[in-house]
């Protein structure tokens, strides 16, 4: 019998290396056909059994002669295009490359050209869906659709993304920062102690904007308040605007979106029902969070689609009510009867929903506080932003700042630069999926070649590479040869720095129609029935790279539908606390305040230069994604000080 197993397992053994041995020579042999750069890896990077199994086999491959390993095996690991960055390409000699695998080739590209190709050819490079099941968590969406069905929601979800929206999201942005500054001062008139939550701190802040631009749904920035014996403040029956309970609920509106947000890496790989019924707090806290955010946008869902119903939902063009409309749910609808043949299921509203939450918030609040972090180190960048604000508000408060008139003069001031060089150094997404379809091998111009990418191909838009393309983006020389930002990437140009006054164009000279990248007509036409916006990602007074270069939104028809949503808040944002304050590097690990006050200059400065090559190096390893690219080990220290009041000002 034992002897039967044995033979039994062997000759699985021996048929799964066959079947692994013959996919291997069918994706190698297409690859070689292909005329595509390639290179060859025994693992794929999204095999999800192979990134648990990463725990163990990473300290073995470690062991092994860097000969036998290289170049593959970093680029089978988890965030590599963070790591290396645009080191790969250098050494392929090639923007853009093949590897191949057992399981299914992989391309990577940093071209610009390569990219506007893919991005315009929607139907021939596909989104690989099944890289997005765990977006469903709610329903179907924008994100995890292709064909005819994202074509419909596209059209649904993009109405509310407009000008109108975007006033809100400048008032609400307005307040809701006010508050979290105010929020760090504690009072203080003139300086606020080392904050180390700047992260949270934006990712609520975000949350806030997205709640009452999104789903007119208000919340309030936290203040002290007693809590019962249960941890809550009880409210009345409805109230999402506080910290407060609702009737029927166990957790606050706000308290339910934070945690949900929080514990979306158990949600997207433990089933629900096994999530619902494990003995541990936290996957109890988990499943709570996910139902009572679920029953809270169920009720808010029902509340807006009875008031459209009835023709009492007034001008407001919030999302929900903007998916309830387009899924054909009116109030003269209603009054033939036909409010039951709507067009989205209210699954598909509310995944909808979820997902612009998400989307919303994360990559928003990432950029915030990587901007605050980046302008703490670059002292000179930041004066300079304060002296256009000076310029653009002329001393008036926030109070009196319009959008009609302010917001424009951001997008092509200092702000604008800045927001675009945090955006083109850290990109909320490092790898933006695409595929060919299975028995669908198509043609690409790569370096001047006419080249076949094969059949169920995945390509990756490496966006971390691509905003630091030497062949595509205008470089100078690094500020500190001795010294590179990065130790692989970029270590004879300045691509690597941040560098806010590469954006700024010759104040002598206007913007010239070739820093304009040309739109697709095709995506022009079909842009009025989609929603797609064609304008460039950039104000025409500030550098444009080249079609295809900078894609901090994606591109094309996929690309960001709350593009101007998440600038109009980075630019408020910056906008309000640099108008005021500055921010400063925390020393508190090198000195105290006492310390400092009596250090000369000299030793003010060595001191700031040991914490912002801490910063500097948190920013460069301490980094990974589970969706978007965000600081996963430990905290950044930053102090904001009246303006005048600066201990650090070089």
């Amino acid at each position: 019998m034992p002897s039967t197993v044995a033979l039994a397992l062997l000759a699985l053994t021996a048929l799964w290396a066959l079947k692994i041995f013959r996919q291997s020579t069918r994706n190698l042999a297409a690859a070689k056909a292909s005329g595509i750069k390639y290179t060859w890896a025994p693992f794929l990077l999204y095999n999800n059994a192979y990134m648990l199994a990463c725990i163990v086999i990473v300290p073995i491959v470690r062991c092994l002669p860097k000969s036998w390993t290289e170049p593959w095996f970093d680029m089978t690991l988890v965030d590599w295009e963070w790591a290396r960055r645009y080191e790969p390409f250098k050494r392929f000699g090639s923007d853009t490359f093949m590897v191949v695998t057992p399981e299914r080739n992989v391309i990577f590209t940093a071209d610009a050209d390569v990219i506007s190709q893919l991005t315009t050819r929607r139907n021939d490079f596909p989104k690989p869906l099944e890289l997005y099941e765990s977006l469903r968590l709610y329903g179907n969406n924008v994100v995890t659709s292709e064909g005819q069905l994202w074509r419909h929601h596209r059209k649904i979800t993009s109405p509310p993304f407009s000008e109108k929206n975007n006033h809100l999201v400048f008032a609400e942005t307005l307040a809701q920062c006010q508050d979290m500054v105010d929020s760090w001062m504690d009072g203080e008139e003139e300086s606020s102690k080392t904050i180390h939550t700047i992260a949270d701190d934006a990712m609520r802040l975000s949350l806030h904007v997205i709640s009452r631009g999104g789903f007119g749904v208000p919340l309030k920035w936290p203040t002290k308040t007693k809590a019962t014996e249960n941890g809550h403040v009880k409210g009345e029956e409805g109230n999402t605007s506080s910290a407060s309970v609702s009737k029927g609920h166990t957790m606050s509106y706000a308290d339910a979106l934070g945690s949900l947000l929080h514990s979306l890496f158990p949600l997207i790989i433990v089933p629900k029902f096994l999530l619902r019924n494990l003995p541990f707090q936290w996957a109890k806290t988990t499943y709570t969070s996910y139902d009572e955010w679920g029953d809270y946008m169920k009720e808010i869902l029902q509340a807006k689609k009875s008031a459209v119903l009835t023709g009492t939902e007034g001008d407001n063009l919030d999302l929900m009510i903007a998916m309830i409309k387009g899924a054909g749910n009116t109030a003269e609808s209603a009054s033939k009867g036909e409010a039951s043949r709507q067009t989205l299921s209210d699954d598909e509203i509310l995944g909808n929903a979820f997902i612009f939450i998400l989307a919303g918030h994360e990559t928003t609040a990432d950029s915030i506080h990587f901007c605050l972090a980046l302008l703490a180190i670059n002292i000179a960048a930041q004066r300079h932003l304060q002296s256009d604000l000076d310029e653009i508000f002329q001393g008036r408060p926030p109070s009196q700042w319009d959008y009609d008139q302010d917001v424009p003069k951001l997008f092509g001031s200092m702000a604008g630069a800045v927001m675009n060089e945090e955006l083109r150094l850290i990109p909320p997404v490092i790898g933006i999926p695409k595929s060919t379809a299975k028995g669908s091998p198509q043609t690409l111009i790569i370096d001047g070649k006419k080249c076949t990418v094969p059949e169920n191909t995945l390509i990756t838009l490496n966006t971390t590479a691509t905003h630091r393309n030497p062949n595509q983006w205008p470089t100078g020389p690094p500020s500190d040869p001795g010294h590179p930002t990065h130790p692989l990437s970029n270590r004879d140009n300045d691509l690597e720095e941040f560098k806010p006054s590469r954006w700024l164009l010759d104040p002598n000279s206007k913007a010239s129609t070739t820093n304009i990248p040309n739109q697709d007509n095709n995506i022009n036409t079909e842009a009025s029935t989609l929603g797609v916006n064609t304008s460039a990602d950039t104000s025409s007074s500030l550098y444009r790279p080249p079609k295809g270069a900078y894609i901090p939104f994606s591109e094309g028809y996929r690309s960001c539908l709350g593009r101007r949503f998440a600038q109009v808040e980075i630019l408020t944002v910056l906008a309000l606390i640099f108008s005021q304050y500055s921010v400063e590097l925390a020393v508190d690990a090198y000195a105290s305040d006492e310390e400092v006050e009596k250090m000369s200059e000299r030793e003010k400065r060595e001191v700031w230069e040991k914490a912002k090559r801490e910063v500097e190096r948190q920013m460069r390893e301490d980094m990974g994604t589970v969706i978007t690219l965000q600081l996963r080990k430990g905290s950044i220290g930053l102090r904001f000080v009246r303006r005048g009041r600066e201990r650090f000002d070089w």
